[in-house]
């Protein structure tokens, strides 16, 4: 009697699928590959660690997301905890996270705006664009997204969330 073949699942691809299950429970977007991969390298770094004190509890948070045992809140604070003593993991995690939500919030924009008014939205990238390239103060970017975003004071704030702490939306 021969026994039914084997799926043989690789080291890598047990990480890619970790890897959807992360970007899974961060938020629920379309991915890039450069952020999927960034994901992958917050993986392995994640691996370095596992002495069975990080990657199994790890994989455990993804999985009780996954399967809705637990919410974002709950997950992400079960993640910090996990994380709370090594400043590389929690440091790879937030940014993670932040980079996500970004994509997340700029799905939101397509959704609010891309057909309805699709010179709104470009007009975003537009002034992120002066900004980065050092034609724009932070304060100005916020001045004309405000404007931009009138009548639309969620994503405003919402924008605002991915501001430095410290700054200053003062004269």
């Amino acid at each position: 009697m021969s026994l039914p073949p084997q799926r043989f699942v690789s080291p890598s691809s047990k990480i890619c699928h970790l890897c959807l299950q992360l970007a899974k429970m961060v938020i629920t977007v379309h991915i890039s590959p450069s952020l999927l991969m960034e994901i992958y390298e917050f993986l392995k770094l994640v691996r370095k660690y596992n002495n069975g004190e990080f990657c199994d509890p790890f994989k455990q948070i993804l999985q009780d997301f996954d399967e809705q045992r637990n919410n974002l809140d709950e997950a992400s604070l079960r993640v910090h905890e996990l994380f709370k003593d090594y400043i590389q993991l929690t440091q790879g995690y937030n940014g993670l996270r932040k980079r996500v939500m970004l994509n997340y919030y700029h799905a939101k924009l397509w959704d609010r705006f891309g057909f309805i008014d699709s010179q709104r939205y470009l007009d975003y990238f537009k002034i992120l664009r002066s900004y980065r390239s050092g034609q724009k103060s932070m304060k100005k970017m916020v001045e004309e997204l405000a404007i931009l975003f009138a009548g639309h004071m969620d994503l405003f704030l919402e924008f605002c969330e991915f501001l430095p702490c410290d700054f200053d939306f003062g004269d």
